[in-house]
């Protein structure tokens, strides 16, 4: 690496538009960074099998994703990122990019080591994992680095049809994950300062600053990683499970193209005023999102399909 990227931005949509202008001028820079609450998903992930969009909507968590593969992560303020960017002749070297912060953790008298595929552990639990993509020459290796976590917030935003929501799924969670915090007497901001600058002194980085043609080139970036087609990415997915209530069993099956509804049919053993067809009718062709839901629900009475059934509970069938 050459170059280093002070980036004071906590927007995750500025954030991977930064990381792509510098892989895509194949410039070797090293970022360290953070996000406001967000979920970041892998390249080739399913967002409605992996997230709580109901959830995320309703607490203001942002939904990015990533160009990179791996696995769907939930990060905040209380967390970093970091970012690598070189030549893909360390493209299969994860171990590479995960020494260079197990170097600085260790400095601070942490005992860090890498693990498996792409982790780094203390005393056996998680600290950090991370991902890559290849872009022109060079290689993006990016992390994540747990400083502290809200482990509930995490646990609604993440796999909703996998996870029940209970105290024992949380421990679950915290046996196998720790944080900086709870292993160094040291404010976020001190051990961020030790991590960057300790990179940036080992590898006698330089300052990389963005003129004004390169930052409007970024802020283009931007809309790359805000487009709605990209986030819930296009594909087909077909869901069909069924949700008990005291007016009766609701059976749900659909199929979703391009993040439109395709197809939507309700069954079950439940009482209904008016053909529960014409209901599903009206969601084929609309988003799959919970905006697109509340424009169809806006003008309907679902209490007149399903008996008993109201708006909330609906939702909550859908998106929960």
């Amino acid at each position: 690496m050459k170059y280093y990227f002070n980036n004071d931005s906590v927007d995750p949509y500025y954030n991977f538009a930064v990381e792509y202008f510098f892989a895509k001028h194949n410039i070797p820079v090293f970022i360290l960074w953070r996000n406001k609450d967000s979920i970041l998903l892998g390249k080739n992930q399913n967002i409605y099998r992996e997230v709580n969009l109901k959830y995320t909507e309703e607490n203001g968590i942002n939904l990015v994703r990533r160009l990179s593969g791996g696995g769907c992560i939930y990060t905040d303020e209380k967390n970093m990122q970091y970012t690598f960017i070189e030549s893909q002749n360390y493209a299969n070297d994860f171990k590479h990019f995960a020494n260079m912060i197990i170097n600085q953790m260790k400095k601070m008298g942490l005992n860090p080591e890498f693990s498996g595929r792409n982790d780094i552990l203390i005393d056996g639990k998680k600290i950090s994992g991370n991902a890559q993509y290849m872009k022109n020459s060079m290689v993006v290796h990016h992390g994540t680095i747990l400083f502290d976590i809200g482990v509930e917030k995490m646990m609604h935003s993440l796999t909703p049809q996998k996870i029940k929501f209970e105290g024992k799924a949380i421990k679950s969670v915290e046996s196998r994950i720790t944080t900086i915090n709870d292993m160094i007497d040291m404010e976020y901001d001190e051990f961020f300062n030790k991590i960057k600058n300790g990179i940036i002194e080992d590898n006698n980085l330089e300052e990389y600053v963005l003129n004004d043609s390169e930052k409007e080139e970024v802020n283009d970036y931007i809309d790359l990683f805000k487009n709605e087609e990209f986030i819930y990415s296009k594909g087909e997915t077909t869901a069909n499970y069924q949700r008990k209530h005291k007016f009766g069993v609701v059976e749900y099956s659909y199929n979703i193209k391009d993040n439109l509804i395709d197809s939507f049919k309700i069954e079950g053993d439940f009482f209904s005023n008016k053909d529960i067809s014409e209901f599903c009718d009206m969601f084929v062709g609309k988003a799959m999102t919970i905006d697109g839901f509340h424009n169809v629900l806006n003008d309907v009475n679902i209490g007149e399909y399903i008996v008993g059934m109201d708006e909330k509970v609906f939702l909550g069938d859908i998106f929960d």
